[in-house]
């Protein structure tokens, strides 16, 4: 069994994924592009291609893959060899939220845990950052009007809007709150469970391409400072970005129509 998390960049799927890999027998990577072999077959580039080389299984991919009509079922063997006999792997990646189809097709096995976060803290979070210097192409989630946060926030969330069936949703104020509890309720029906000392803990970063996408050039990254922490179970207040832009009425809206009022 392979489990995805997924749903709008800043909802708190990484702090979600480094709970779910305390469990024994979960390991979810961090945005390694599995995904990618629904496009280019045995010929993956990018991300799942420095991935595959790391571990010294990129050859013997190519190879078994150009072998069969069906690379991705080379891809979820491979991955399972690497996380280990009887664990259940997978991925965190927020852009598969608009994918979900494409994911179904490579891994038709899989589970998708939908984080869903209250859509004004989530367009806030993409516009906070915006003058980083940190700031480079591959952050596509830092946006720099509320307009432009909005609708990569709207897109996003379309699957929960068609009401799709296969997804578990989790909220992450309620993870927030109660995160063992939440995982608990999300999961059981693979009879998952998770351990209340996990709460307390500092969590390392969850296994990606290189160390981790926690820091870059051996400088934190303001942004994900606060996944080197304990889980902080009170919001966090933020003033608004661009408090006086009409689009936050539409964020309002947005925000009501998941229930958040």
């Amino acid at each position: 069994m392979q489990l995805f998390v997924t749903g709008p960049p800043r909802s708190g799927m990484t702090m979600v994924t480094q709970f779910l890999n305390h469990h024994g027998n979960i390991k979810i990577f961090d945005e390694i592009d599995l995904l990618q072999v629904d496009r280019y077959g045995e010929s993956v580039i990018g991300t799942l291609q420095a991935f595959l080389l790391e571990r010294g299984v990129y050859q013997d991919y190519r190879r078994r893959a150009g072998e069969t009509a069906d690379p991705a079922l080379v891809l979820r063997t491979l991955m399972g060899e690497i996380a280990g006999p009887g664990v259940i792997w997978g991925e965190k990646n927020p852009r598969y939220a608009t994918q979900l189809a494409a994911l179904q097709r490579s891994f038709p096995e899989a589970a998708v845990l939908f984080v869903l976060r209250d859509p004004r803290e989530v367009v806030n979070s993409c516009l906070v950052h915006r003058e980083s210097p940190y700031r480079t192409p591959m952050d596509f989630w830092i946006k720099d009007s509320v307009a432009e946060a909005l609708a990569l926030v709207q897109s996003s969330l379309e699957p929960l809007e068609a009401d799709d069936a296969d997804l578990v949703v989790l909220r992450y104020e309620d993870f927030a709150g109660r995160p063992t509890a939440t995982l608990d309720a999300a999961l059981h029906r693979w009879s998952l469970t998770f351990s209340d000392s996990a709460v307390s803990l500092a969590h390392s970063a969850p296994e990606t391409v290189g160390d981790h996408q926690f820091s870059r050039d051996g400088v934190a990254l303001p942004w994900k400072v606060g996944n080197l922490s304990p889980l902080r179970q009170a919001p966090t207040i933020r003033d608004r970005v661009d408090a006086g832009d009409r689009v936050w009425g539409q964020v309002e809206t947005l925000a009501r129509r998941f229930g958040y009022d």
